[in-house]
Formats: C-alpha cells, sequence, structure tokens
C-alpha cells in the first residue's frame, strides 16, 4: 500500500526531524511528466549575497595586504610597529595638513640621524602572505619636508627579517605625491607563511627612510600584482573564482546589517566607497562586537571594495547586480536609530543617485564618476532592496517614501522590500498582512536562520503560497547546527528546502545562502558558505550545494509525482530543562511525570543537585532552593537534566524573572543531533509567548512576563504534540510533522535537452527509487550523474581536509524512461539524461 500526492509542478515530501526511519524495502517511485510545459525558473533563483563578515571584505576578498594603510583606526598604529636601526628618530600620528579630509591621520617621521634605517612595519591581517616568484604592487602617499633628500627603502621580510623582496623609492617630492613601485619575489624566496589570524611572527612590509629629515607617510598599500583580472585595487583571486565557479544569478551586495549600522553615523553610506581609494572614508564594521563569535574592536571598512567594486564583480561572474540601501534606519537589534521622516531627503537622494552611478549616461553627475573609474558603459541595474531586514511601522512608513520616489523615477527598477529578520513571527505577519492590503511589493525579501530540522520541515512552505501576491527572495538562509559547524546534515538540509524553492518557481525568484565568506580565526558568525586563510580557500558541504543547485538549475520545473511507501511514527525522546535569553531567571519544583508515576523531580532543596543539570552558557547557581541564571547579556542559555531521554510526558516547573530584557525558556525533547523543541515566555523583548517545534513553525501568541513574580509553567508532550500551559490556561499548542523519506525536484534544461533531476535523501540508508519520465520520445542510454555524500551527517571540510565532503561525478546506464536507481545515503544527487 502507498499513498500518493500530486503537486502543480514537482513534490518534495516534508521532512520535520532528522530521527529519520530506515529505508523501506519497497521502492520509492519519483514520476516526472516531461512533456509538461512546465514553469519558467528565473535566472537569478540561485545567488550570492556578500556582507563585510568575518573579513569577508578587508583581509578577505579585498586584496589588500596592509592593514589600517591610512592610520584611521581607533587605534591609530594599530597592526604597524616601528623600525629602528640604529636611528635617532622619532615616529608619530599627525593631522596637520593631511592628504585630504575624509582621512585626516597619517604618519610623519621625523630622522634626525637615520641609522641603517628608520621606519615602520606593517604585519597585514595577521601576517602577509607572500609567495616565491610573484611580483607584488607598493604605492604610499608621501611628502618630504626639513630637508629630507634621501629615499624610502620599502623590503617584504619574513619572520626572521630575512629580505623577501624590496624596491626603493626616490625623489619625494615637498607636496603629497602617490608613488608606485614593484617588489619582485624571487623564485627561491618565499614560501606559505602564515596560517592563524591570530598568530604572530608572519611576513611583514617595511618602509624606511634612509636620510635626516621628516617625510610623511598615508595610504600605504600592498597588493598582489595576481589579482583577479590583474586588476589593481583588485579582489582575490582565488577566492572570486569560487563564486565564478557557481555560476551564480546575482550578488547582493553590502548586506546585511552593515547597510544599517549600529547607528546612523556608522551606517553604509554607498557614495563614500567610490572614487580615488585615497579618499573613501574608513568606517567602523558594524560586526566589531559580534552577537555569536568573537569581538574584534579594530575591525573596519576600508571601503577599497566598494560600489564601483561591486559592480564590476558582477560583471565579471555574470551576476545580476542586488545592492541594498539604507532606508534610513538603523540595526533594530542596536540603536535602532530613525531619520524622521522629514528628513529623509538625503537618503532617498542617494538611492536615486545610486541608480544614476550604476545606469546613467557619462554625461550625468553619477555616470561620469563611473566613467572616470573607468567604466562608461552602464552596469545594466534591475534591482534595488530598500532596507535590510527592518521590520514594524517604522520601516513601512519610511519604505513608502522611498518607494514612491524611486517608482515616480525610476519605474524600471524592480524594488525589494522585507519582511524582517525571520518568518512566522509577528513582524513577518505584519508585513504580509500589509502586502495583501495593498501596500506596494514585487519581490519581499525572507530570512531563515534556523536548524537543520527547520528546513526539511519546510520543504513544502511555498506550495501553499498565495500565487497573486508579491514574489519571495529567500535573501538569507543557513542551517545552523547546535554548535555552528558546517556539517552535511546542514546542508542535506538546505538541499532538502532548496527543492521547495525550485519546485515553486513561479512563487520564489531568487535564493542566497548567507553568510557568504568567514576567516579562519577571525569569524563573527558561523556557519559559512566559503572559509579562506590568507592563501588558502575551501568550499563546505553547504557551498557544494548552492553549486549543485545554481549549475544545474533547469529552465523550466516539470510537474513530479513522488509515492512512499508508509511511514512509521517517530519518536521524539530527550531531555528537558530551562534557560533564559537575555534575561535573568530563577526555577524550582521542576518535575517530569506520565500517567502519574514521577520520572524526574528537582526541587533543588539543600543546593546540591546542579550536577545533574548540563549547562551552556550563563552564570549558573543554586541558591534558596532554586535554579537561578544570573547573566543577562547572553542568549540562549540553557541547563539540561542530564539523564533524561523521555518520551510522552508532562513538565511542570515554576519560573520567576529576575531583570533583562525578556521573559525564560522551557526546553523539552532535547536530543542530540535533532532540534531541541523549545517554549520562550517573554519572546521578542518580552512582547510575545513562542513556541518552537522543532522544524514547524513557531506558534505565537502576544504576552508579558513580569519580574520578581512566580509563573507556573506546564507543557504536555504526547508524541510529536505539544499543549503548554501558563498559570492554568493553556496558551500554546502546535505539532511536529512526520519524517520524509526523500525530496526531489524535476526540471528541463531547454538548451541541452536534458531532465534534470534533484534528489536528496538524508537518511543513513541508501533509498531504491523507481524513475519514471513520461511523455518523453527518446532517451539517452546514460545519464550524469554528480553525488555529494559522506560517510557521516556530522562531517565536514576544513583548511586541511577541503575534500572530504565534496561532489563526485559518475555516469550511470539508462535503459529505458523507467529505470531504478539507488539514491546513496546521506546524499544530494543530481541526475541529467538527455530526453526528448
Amino acid at each position: 500500500m502507498t499513498y500518493r500526492i500530486r503537486f502543480l509542478s514537482a513534490l518534495a515530501v516534508p521532512l520535520v526531524s532528522l530521527a529519520i526511519p530506515p529505508a523501506a524495502a519497497a521502492p520509492v517511485t519519483v514520476t516526472v511528466d516531461a512533456a509538461a510545459p512546465g514553469i519558467p525558473v528565473s535566472p537569478l533563483m540561485h545567488g550570492l549575497f556578500f556582507e563585510d563578515i568575518n573579513y569577508g571584505a578587508d583581509g578577505g576578498l579585498y586584496a589588500e595586504l596592509v592593514q589600517n594603510r591610512s592610520f584611521e583606526h581607533a587605534d591609530s598604529f594599530y597592526a604597524w610597529g616601528l623600525v629602528n636601526r640604529g636611528a635617532d628618530a622619532s615616529a608619530g600620528i599627525s593631522a596637520e595638513t593631511p592628504l585630504n579630509p575624509n582621512n585626516p591621520h597619517f604618519l610623519r617621521l621625523a630622522v634626525r640621524d637615520p641609522g641603517e634605517g628608520f621606519g615602520v612595519a606593517n604585519y597585514g591581517f595577521g601576517g602577509i602572505a607572500v609567495r616565491a616568484g610573484e611580483n607584488y604592487l607598493v604605492s604610499l602617499r608621501a611628502r618630504a619636508a626639513d630637508g629630507f633628500s634621501g629615499a624610502l627603502a620599502v623590503a617584504i621580510e619574513d619572520e626572521t627579517g630575512r629580505v623577501l623582496g624590496r624596491c626603493r623609492i626616490e625623489n619625494i617630492a615637498t607636496a603629497w605625491t602617490r608613488r608606485d613601485a614593484v617588489i619582485a619575489v624571487p623564485p627561491s624566496s618565499a614560501s606559505r607563511l602564515p596560517v592563524p589570524f591570530t598568530g604572530t611572527g608572519r611576513a611583514r612590509l617595511v618602509v624606511t627612510a634612509d636620510a635626516a629629515g621628516t617625510i610623511d607617510l598615508d595610504v600605504i598599500s600592498l597588493f598582489p600584482e595576481n589579482t583577479w583580472k590583474q586588476r589593481p585595487n583588485g579582489l582575490r583571486a582565488d577566492l572570486v573564482q569560487m563564486l565564478a565557479d557557481m555560476r551564480p544569478g546575482f550578488l547582493r551586495f553590502p548586506g546585511g546589517c552593515i547597510v544599517e549600522g549600529s547607528d546612523l553615523a556608522n551606517a553604509y553610506r554607498w557614495k563614500d566607497t567610490v572614487g580615488d581609494i585615497a579618499a573613501r572614508p574608513e568606517n567602523r564594521n558594524r560586526w566589531q562586537h559580534a552577537l555569536h563569535r568573537d569581538h574584534a574592536p579594530q575591525y573596519y571598512q576600508s571601503y577599497g571594495l566598494g560600489f564601483f567594486e561591486y559592480f564590476q564583480l558582477c560583471e565579471d561572474i555574470g551576476a545580476a547586480p542586488v545592492p541594498v540601501i539604507n532606508c534610513g534606519m538603523a540595526c533594530q537589534y542596536q540603536t535602532g536609530e530613525l531619520v524622521p521622516l522629514g528628513e529623509l531627503g538625503p537618503f532617498v537622494r542617494d538611492a536615486l543617485d545610486l541608480v544614476e552611478f550604476a545606469n546613467g549616461p557619462v554625461d550625468s553627475k553619477w555616470g561620469g564618476v563611473r566613467a572616470a573609474m573607468g567604466h562608461p558603459a552602464p552596469f545594466n541595474l534591475k534591482y534595488l532592496g530598500i532596507g535590510n531586514e527592518q521590520w514594524g511601522e517604522p520601516y513601512f512608513e519610511r519604505y513608502t517614501v522611498f518607494h514612491d520616489a524611486l517608482k515616480a523615477a525610476h519605474p524600471e527598477i524592480v524594488l525589494i522590500t522585507t519582511s524582517g529578520p525571520g518568518v512566522d513571527d509577528q513582524w513577518w505577519r505584519l508585513a504580509w498582512d500589509k502586502f495583501k492590503a495593498g501596500t506596494p511589493a514585487e519581490i519581499v525579501d525572507e530570512h531563515y536562520y534556523r536548524p537543520p530540522a527547520w528546513f526539511f520541515a519546510q520543504a513544502d512552505r511555498y506550495d501553499r503560497h498565495d500565487r497573486a501576491g508579491p514574489k519571495v527572495f529567500a535573501g538569507e538562509f543557513a542551517a545552523h547546527e547546535t554548535d555552528r559547524r558546517n556539517t552535511l546534515r546542514a546542508a542535506l538540509s538546505e538541499a532538502a528546502f532548496m527543492t521547495g524553492l525550485l519546485r515553486n518557481a513561479d512563487v520564489v525568484t531568487m535564493a542566497a545562502y548567507a553568510p557568504l565568506f568567514a576567516k579562519s580565526g577571525a569569524t563573527q558568525w558561523a556557519p559559512d558558505l566559503v572559509w579562506f586563510d590568507h592563501d588558502r580557500v575551501y568550499g563546505t558541504p553547504s557551498y557544494h550545494v548552492q553549486k549543485a543547485f545554481s549549475r544545474h538549475r533547469p529552465d523550466r520545473v516539470l510537474p513530479t509525482t513522488l509515492a512512499v511507501p508508509p511511514q512509521p511514527a517517530p519518536a521524539y525522546p530527550g531531555s528537558a530543562g530551562v534557560g533564559t535569553w537575555h534575561s535573568r531567571a530563577e526555577f524550582k519544583d521542576f518535575v517530569i511525570t506520565r500517567g502519574g508515576r514521577e520520572l524526574f523531580r528537582a526541587d533543588f532543596a539543600g543546593g546540591k543537585q546542579l550536577a545533574a543539570w548540563q549547562t551552556r552558557g550563563g552564570a549558573w547557581a543554586i541558591r534558596d532552593g532554586a535554579l537561578r541564571q544570573e547573566n543577562p547579556d547572553e542568549p540562549d542559555v540553557r541547563a539540561l537534566a542530564v539523564d533524561g531521554a523521555w518520551t510522552d510526558y508532562t513538565l511542570s516547573v515554576k519560573a520567576r524573572k529576575l531583570g533583562g530584557e525578556e521573559g525564560f525558556l522551557v526546553f523539552f525533547q532535547a536530543e542530540p543531533g535533532g532540534e531541541t523543541g523549545r517554549l520562550n515566555l517573554g519572546s521578542y523583548r518580552n512582547t510575545q509567548y513562542t513556541l518552537n517545534l522543532g522544524g514547524a513553525p513557531a506558534a505565537s501568541a502576544a504576552g508579558r512576563i513580569e519580574d520578581g513574580r512566580w509563573y507556573d509553567i506546564r507543557v504536555e508532550v504526547s508524541g510529536g504534540a505539544v499543549k503548554c500551559w501558563l498559570d492554568g490556561a493553556l496558551i500554546l499548542e502546535g505539532a511536529r510533522r512526520p519524517p520524509a523519506v526523500l525530496y526531489a525536484v524535476a526540471g528541463r534544461d531547454d538548451r541541452a535537452g536534458e531532465i534534470i533531476l534533484h534528489l536528496v535523501n538524508p537518511a543513513d540508508r541508501p533509498l531504491d527509487a523507481a524513475i519514471g519520465l513520461e511523455g518523453v520520445q527518446t532517451i539517452a542510454d546514460t545519464g550524469r550523474v554528480s553525488l555529494l555524500t559522506a560517510g557521516s551527517l556530522d562531517d565536514t571540510n576544513t583548511l586541511d581536509a577541503p575534500d572530504q565532503v565534496s561532489p563526485r561525478e559518475e555516469t550511470i546506464a539508462v535503459p529505458g524512461p523507467r529505470f531504478r536507481h539507488t539514491v546513496p545515503a546521506r546524499s544530494h544527487t543530481v541526475l541529467r539524461v538527455q530526453a526528448k
């Protein structure tokens, strides 16, 4: 006996839990209506999102090797050190008649006796990578005074002081002048030097003066000659190649929270990022103080990778530019600072001028700036995002102003609005209610940072979406494991989700993983798509999934039917516990019962039971007969009972908020490798009660938690169904959905004349699939397979093992339009076969 479900295009069976049952003995049947006209797929369906986080720009994609080249960091001498070889001299930071007002600080060397040389060394971003046999381009601005008539010696030295390559810059003028030189590193002089970002003793750039007098230096720069396309002020070639290999449909830029800034003074303003790099003002990076990882107080944006370089990169890799502009709002997670509605004019002008910079004629103001930078032809901008992930009425008040102004001046530009920082919450509902009520929207940007179980469960998210409304842009998504690693499990859950995005190509028009880049040892956020150090790079399992969907994008999605044998109902065993989110709270009388029988009790009497709890984050202690968490600054703080693995039970606990932004958490069905159920009382800054059930959308209701009051909480768990009570009143309920066996989507590549089939099997056993391509007249006797799999769902890639999880190409026999194929365990399979 089987059950059959048929969708308009193709089917991906929803999966909620990672507790995946063994593959059934009977085959799963995948039937593709190859003769159907199908649904057109946007060429922009699979793209990229770039934000300067994790040193993705400076120290990463932007190939500049010198950090703090203009001495504009808060610590003006950060990444620099003095070099004194027997000299009588001094060095300092000056602002007297600077190179330009945008970068007012510069280095002044006052040399009385030069000895063997006096100057500075720059240590780059934790070291400078040097390759034997390659050239490095030096540039700097210099000004001589007080009779200085000597030269500057510029050298790349290794950690021992050995010179790897050098050059001299002579005849320094008495006015600020740009000077350029080349350092050639002989084939035998260098090796791969740096490894971790936090290391010391790497290669450095040394600039010294050899004569008495005063010399001022600014914008001291070092680039490899071999940047992407050998461009000056260029990009790191190996990182761009990773992007080009994906064949992305679009590139969204510059963010992300970078667009908003922590306050309005920190907001990204595109006009600061074009023109001469020496005149681009530096800005602190909004990710200096990370949410989840390492603080980086000297993390800045040089804007060397600005909007011109961005548009140029899009052109190079064949990606449509999708820039995002600030809409007069700072990050709502931080200051939430707003530009008054009556003062939005300069921000709206910036948006209009950006269109002119990208597309305007050379005789227009900003089109002329583009032409002067070396690109007289327009960049063919067609899309523009208004804000990042703003929410609430303040956003829509400002969005309307931008929308009306841009549509009046440029009706040809497609505008992208936002539904907030997540989905299925109050802000997301508010946004979609507005769009349904008439707020103009062409494309709506949705973001999803959720556990793998959520992505498996949401593969059918858009199957029932309103076809008459605006299109959806899945603008930022990534599966977050508990430890934030880029595992195969996470990648397969994303692949399952993407089958649903592709199947619903009449609704979903664009999608991108986020974040894109991460520098090893210098991350503020994980997981990420591409990891690198100074001279190595690798793609994560998620990278290979994104690449596969982009390179194997059909022109049309074909109707597909999936028939699977019935599956046993899953169990959701696990522990239970309590926690906080940016708050302080205490808990007592924690009891687990089933049918009147007590399974676990913690009354915390005597203060000796902390060892029975596994904590994550926070400051936990037992005081006055209660388990107390006293750190209000951390999110997602947990204490779980160590020995619990229960099913079908009732959890009761008393909780009291002691202070902070939100309320408290109750956890249940907490299983390693799965997604813990969570009741969040006082979420969204103490305005909501929310229920998260693994991959199922969260149930929510308005509500707040008072300080200093004891609350009685009860959670009843029965299989996948959960009910939650607060002080005796039922407030939330929901249920997990049964797991899936296989995810599938099919389409046609018109140009190649091929049927493309994406199959995702997340189980630990191979799956027998009976594939039928109905309506074909002729079919090739072989097909091509691209297969991503590994020995464990926990497997990942590293700098030292970059290919542990990587695709392999195979050829399979195709005896006819109906054939059997074994879908390997833990895999994403792309099958291509010529058929007419």
